[in-house]
C-alpha cells in the first residue's frame, strides 16, 4: 500500500464524518429558512461557520495531540488528524477574514457605455445602492473619494444609505453620510428613491436632504448639454410590484414633456422591471439584490430577495425596449448588525456613459448592450 492511499485511508474516517456533519447542518439551517432570507439564521450560519467551528477544530486537534500523547499504538493517527483539524480551522479563519474585511470593501468600478439617438453629446451618470452603511468609517469615506475621483455628470441612488448597527445613532449617522453625499454633488444633481432602511428620512425636509433630491413616484426633468433627460423615481412599495408600479409609470409616459426625453426609471427593488419590458424607457435601475452577496460558480447567486430571474441580480443587459441595470451594491447587507459579507460578488459602483449613435468608443473597458 503506497503512503498516500494509507493517508487516504486513515484521513477517511474524519473527513466523512465531518462532511457529513456539515451537510447535515446546512440542511437545518436551510430548513430554518436560510435562503428565504431569514437573516437570523443566516447570522446564526456565519457564527456556525466561521467562528464556532474553527474552534471547535482547534479544540478536537487539541484533544487528539493529548490521547496521541496517551496511547502510542495510534499516535500517528491522531496527530494526523490533529493537524487536518487544524487546517481546516485556519482555512475556516481564512475564509472569514476574506468575505468579511476583503471583499465587502473591493468596490469595483463597471464602467458600461450606451448609445442613445435622444442623446446629443456624452454624458457619465454614476449609478450606486445600498451603501448601506451600519456606521460611518473609513470605507465610506472612501465610496466617496472615489466618486470625486471619477468626475460624473449625474450621481442616481437606488437606495439603502444607511443602515444602523444596533447601539448607534442614525440622526449622527445621517449627518456624516450627508455631508459626503453633499461633497460629491455634481452639476445635474444627485438623486435618490428610498429602500428599505432609511426610512426615518421620510421625515426630514426637502430642505434638509438637500442637494439630495428624492423622488418617490415623482418625476424630474433635467436640462444637460446631452439633451433633456427625464427621471422618475419609484415608491418603495411601487419598485417591489410590477402591477403596483404600473400607474405611476404610465403617468409619467404620459407626460407630453418626456416625449423626446432620455427617460429613466429608478427603483429600488428591481421587481417592477418585470413590466416594463415592452414600455418606451430608455434606462431602468434598480439595486436591493446586493448581487447575492455570495454566488455560486455555475448557479449564481444564492439569494437575490427578488422575483427577477437570478441572472438579473447583477449587472447591465437588454430586458426588451429598455435597458436594465441592476447595482451589486456598495455595501453589505448588515440587518441586526449582520457582518458584512461577499464572496464572488464584490461592492460596487455602475458608471454609465450615455453617448450619440456612432460616437467613437474611449479607451476605457466598458461593458457594451
Amino acid at each position: 500500500m503506497g503512503f498516500f492511499t494509507g493517508l487516504v485511508l486513515r484521513m477517511a474516517p474524519l473527513v466523512i464524518g465531518i462532511a457529513v456533519g456539515l451537510i447535515w447542518k446546512l440542511q437545518q439551517f436551510i430548513s430554518a429558512g436560510l435562503l428565504a432570507p431569514n437573516f437570523g439564521v443566516i447570522h446564526q450560519a456565519y457564527d456556525f461557520n466561521f467562528s464556532l467551528l474553527p474552534v471547535a477544530s482547534i479544540l478536537a486537534a487539541l484533544i487528539c495531540v493529548f490521547w496521541a500523547l496517551c496511547f502510542r499504538f495510534a499516535r500517528r493517527l491522531l496527530l494526523e488528524w490533529g493537524l487536518i483539524l487544524c487546517l481546516m480551522a485556519g482555512a475556516l479563519f481564512a475564509v472569514r477574514y476574506y468575505i468579511t474585511y476583503v471583499e465587502p470593501e473591493k468596490l469595483v468600478h463597471r464602467f458600461v457605455r450606451l448609445e442613445s439617438p435622444k442623446i446629443e453629446s456624452p454624458i457619465r451618470i454614476l449609478h450606486i445602492s445600498d451603501i448601506q452603511a451600519g456606521q460611518i468609517e473609513a470605507y465610506q469615506h472612501r465610496i466617496f473619494q472615489e466618486i470625486a475621483a471619477l468626475n460624473v455628470d449625474l450621481i442616481l441612488n437606488t437606495g439603502d444609505l444607511l443602515q444602523v448597527l444596533p447601539g448607534r445613532d442614525f440622526k449622527a449617522e445621517w449627518a456624516q453620510l450627508h455631508q459626503l453625499i453633499a461633497a460629491v454633488n455634481p452639476r445635474y444633481g444627485t438623486y435618490a428613491v428610498y429602500g428599505d432602511t432609511e426610512r426615518e428620512l421620510y421625515h426630514y425636509s426637502a430642505q434638509a436632504l438637500a442637494p439630495l433630491k428624492f423622488l418617490s413616484s415623482r418625476t424630474e426633468l433635467i436640462e444637460t448639454s446631452a439633451g433633456r433627460i427625464s427621471l422618475h423615481g419609484l415608491s418603495l412599495a411601487e419598485s417591489r410590484s410590477e402591477k403596483w408600479s404600473q400607474r405611476s409609470i404610465q403617468n409619467w409616459l404620459g407626460d407630453a414633456d418626456n416625449t423626446n426625453s432620455f427617460r429613466i426609471l429608478m427603483g429600488h427593488s428591481p421587481n417592477y422591471a418585470l413590466g416594463v419590458g415592452e414600455q418606451p424607457i430608455d434606462l431602468c435601475l434598480a439595486g436591493h439584490t446586493h448581487g447575492g452577496q455570495f454566488v455560486v460558480p455555475f448557479y449564481g447567486a444564492l439569494v437575490t430577495d427578488s422575483l427577477v430571474p437570478r441572472a438579473w441580480a447583477a449587472g447591465f443587459r437588454k430586458i426588451g425596449i429598455p435597458f436594465l441595470n441592476v447595482s451589486a451594491g456598495a455595501g453589505s447587507n448588515r440587518h441586526q448588525g449582520l457582518p458584512p459579507m461577499r464572496l464572488n460578488c464584490p461592492t460596487e459602483m455602475s458608471i454609465i456613459d450615455l453617448v450619440p449613435l456612432g460616437h467613437p468608443s474611449t479607451s476605457e473597458a466598458v461593458e457594451q448592450p
